[in-house]
């Protein structure tokens, strides 16, 4: 088995002289042999116990901790349960890092969506996400109604075709725009706006809102208290449709 001095020893174990010499003061880890002379010598066996006390130490156990349990009968089962418990602890540190992770790349990927709005805290970024979520309902939602009534009209318009019979089709077109009328009031019931000039959240009227120029982000409107007409951002009405639920 090699021997290794002082200086090498420390050197393998990455550590200094001065640190090796003050584990073998403490009695953490004598040297296993001595030149007549009276220098240290280290053994391989020395280097792996160090490797050990390294370990223990970045898990923030003071050297006496060490020792003890370094010299108990049962420093196997003890060092296996901090290690349990280290593992632990990291393991929901990743999963915290994680989770933060997933919350930078979700406020990256809505930087342009969040750009419009005032932030003063994380709590608002939450806030906008889940607005942007009910928003996102209320689209879906009238995109599948929407799909619904074009199947009805498509089917209504070949039973004519193979009937010759416009009742069904004149029936179904006055449905339709019944129905679109009602997809149109649920849609203006759900929605505010954000002026981009003053950050002024509000309300408009329903005929404004219904001539107005659009596209799926945003309405052209006149703002209420700047009075200036831009492209408003489209928000979720949050408030009115809790007293609605409430009434």
């Amino acid at each position: 088995m090699s021997n290794y001095t002082t200086g090498e020893f420390a050197k393998l174990g990455n550590i200094s002289v001065r640190t090796a010499q003050y584990y073998d003061k403490k009695g953490l880890l004598i040297p296993s042999s001595k030149t007549e002379s009276g220098r240290r010598q280290y053994n391989a066996t020395d280097l792996k116990k160090l490797k050990l006390i390294l370990l223990l130490k970045s898990m923030g156990l003071k050297l006496d901790s060490i020792k003890e349990i370094l010299e108990s009968n049962q420093s196997n089962e003890i060092l296996r349960l901090m290690l349990n418990e280290q593992e632990k602890e990291i393991r929901a540190e990743l999963g915290n890092s994680e989770q933060q992770l997933k919350t930078i790349e979700n406020v990256k990927r809505n930087l342009p969506y969040l750009e419009n709005y005032p932030l003063n805290s994380l709590n608002d970024i939450d806030s906008i996400m889940d607005n942007k979520k009910s928003l996102f309902k209320v689209h879906r939602n009238m995109l599948l109604f929407g799909i619904f009534l074009d199947l009805v009209e498509v089917s209504a318009g070949i039973y004519t075709i193979m009937t010759k019979n416009w009742i069904p089709f004149v029936l179904v077109s006055i449905l339709m725009i019944i129905s679109a009328a009602i997809m149109t009031f649920y849609y203006f019931n759900r929605t505010n706006y954000i002026c981009p000039n003053c950050h002024t959240t509000f309300q408009t009227s329903f005929s404004k809102f219904f001539w107005a120029p659009h596209n799926p982000r945003a309405r052209k409107l006149t703002c209420p208290n700047c009075h200036q007409k831009n492209y408003c951002i489209e928000i979720y009405d949050a408030s009115r449709n809790k007293q609605k639920t409430l009434g």
